[in-house]
């Protein structure tokens, strides 16, 4: 299975994130059972993204660099997490898909 990290932002309207999130999920297996999605706000949902942010984001960035993709999802410009993530990715020359919708990739890097 290809391992596949997703990033999404959290903070904001966090329930409705955390659906979003968990629907997307959802979609990408009922898509293609090949691949493997890693969100790591479902994940470490046990941090507290506002008392434990560098705690919860070392240990999202370790599950990136295990992962084989990175797909972005949102609007992550504005999310210091996603820009984190993405910035992670690059320097470990993880592939990079921004998205739309689980079929739709925007833009894809490397």
């Amino acid at each position: 299975m290809k391992k596949v990290y997703i990033a999404h932002p959290l903070r904001g309207d966090i329930a409705s994130n955390i659906d979003s999130i968990s629907h997307l999920c959802r979609n990408i297996i009922d898509t293609d059972s090949s691949i493997l999605p890693l969100s790591p706000v479902l994940a470490f949902s046990f941090f507290d993204p506002d008392k434990e942010p560098v705690k919860a984001m070392q240990y999202c960035l370790e599950l990136l660099r295990a992962s084989d993709e990175l797909w972005v999802y949102g609007d992550w410009k504005k999310s210091e997490g996603c820009l984190a993530e993405v910035a992670v990715a690059k320097c470990n020359n993880i592939p990079i898909k921004f998205k739309s919708s689980p079929a739709e990739p925007q833009n894809i890097t490397s």
